[in-house]
């Protein structure tokens, strides 16, 4: 599941809440949905922390390290799929939800 950031002055609707310009909410899209939204200029996807667990070196970052991105769920799937990457625990935003 991604985090996306509202980017045009609209307000969109998931089951969860309602968001405006600039707010940020998790939902989790299939490829294709993601790729309209991002393609629209919607939605933005919020950088992740990410950490090298292969052997390989993935976005500039060495085996044991971490980096930050905005994967598509498709590029993190294949990644963590092939045993390069892992999701680095870190805290996100509350949602409107969970506030």
């Amino acid at each position: 599941m991604n985090r996306y950031r509202i980017l045009l002055p609209l307000e969109v609707h998931t089951e969860d809440a309602s968001y405006k310009q600039g707010e940020e909410f998790e939902k989790e899209f299939s490829p294709e949905d993601e790729a309209t939204n991002l393609a629209s200029g919607l939605l933005e996807i919020v950088p992740q922390t990410y950490k090298v667990i292969g052997g390989s070196v993935v976005h500039g970052a060495s085996p044991g390290e971490t980096f930050e991105a905005a994967l598509t769920v498709g590029a993190e799937a294949a990644l963590v799929a092939g045993g390069h990457i892992e999701r680095a625990t870190k805290k996100a935003p509350k949602t409107k939800k969970e506030e």
